[in-house]
């Protein structure tokens, strides 16, 4: 896999996160903590992608139809249950004008509805002239630089969700954060099987954004095959079971 796709955690600055734990407070927002479960298997996940970069349970592959790459679970991996962690969606954190967005498919807001103050403009975003009206958000982007959790694609049937959490003290080793976006099982992935989350909002913008018509994936769509590690489409389990 690309080295740029190997980030174990966002990339934050200790000066933003700071910003973003005055925002919260000023928003009066609580963000839960990570259970005990959730951090242990992070704990061992962040060790894989550090040594292995995709976690050899996952294999990529490309999807036909310009639907880009997907991640799947391999044929002979154990299954990943309803609430267990698959892994942080990691990449690049910074803060911009919510209204225009960055053009990223690979983009969530952490936090958002903010309003900055001339101070706060000055330091986060000095290009431009200052409006107390604007709204910002903080948000995290895989699109240059993240981990395996990228190639998760976009489906209004997931079976992952993204889960925001704070990281607390622990004695696994994991550097404490307000705020970090993990990747959690929302149904039983069975092996063979595609990982699937939904990056729309309310206003089902993700198919449009991309200029295309948008296509019903679920998570048996197309299923890997066992040898060799080949996908097959639902039409094709369709034709075979006839």
């Amino acid at each position: 896999m690309h080295k740029n796709f190997t980030l174990p955690r966002q990339a934050i600055g200790q000066e933003l996160i700071e910003f973003g734990c005055l925002q919260l407070k000023k928003q009066k927002e609580r963000v839960p903590a990570a259970t005990k479960k959730n951090l242990q298997t992070l704990a061992a996940v962040l060790r894989k992608i550090k040594n292995e970069g995709l976690p050899s349970c996952f294999i990529i592959k490309k999807l036909p139809r310009k639907l880009g790459h997907g991640l799947f679970l391999k044929c002979r991996a154990k299954p990943i249950y309803r609430g267990e962690t698959i892994a942080p969606y990691s990449g690049k954190v910074f803060i911009a004008p919510q209204s225009e967005g960055d053009g990223s498919d690979y983009a969530f807001a952490l936090i958002a509805d903010l309003h900055l103050s001339k101070e706060e403009q000055k330091t986060w975003d000095p290009k431009r002239r200052f409006s107390p009206k604007r709204r910002y958000s903080i948000d995290l982007d895989a699109e240059k630089v993240g981990n395996f959790t990228r190639f998760i694609n976009h489906s209004e049937h997931p079976n992952v969700e993204a889960r925001l959490v704070r990281i607390p003290s622990n004695s696994l080793g994991l550097e404490p954060s307000p705020f970090e976006l993990l990747y959690i099982a929302k149904k039983t992935i069975h092996p063979g099987e595609q990982l699937l989350v939904c990056y729309e909002g309310d206003d089902k913008s993700y198919w449009g954004a991309l200029g295309i018509k948008p296509f019903e994936m679920d998570a048996r769509t197309f299923l890997l095959s066992d040898e060799p590690m080949n996908l097959v489409s639902k039409e094709v389990q369709l034709q075979n079971n006839s």
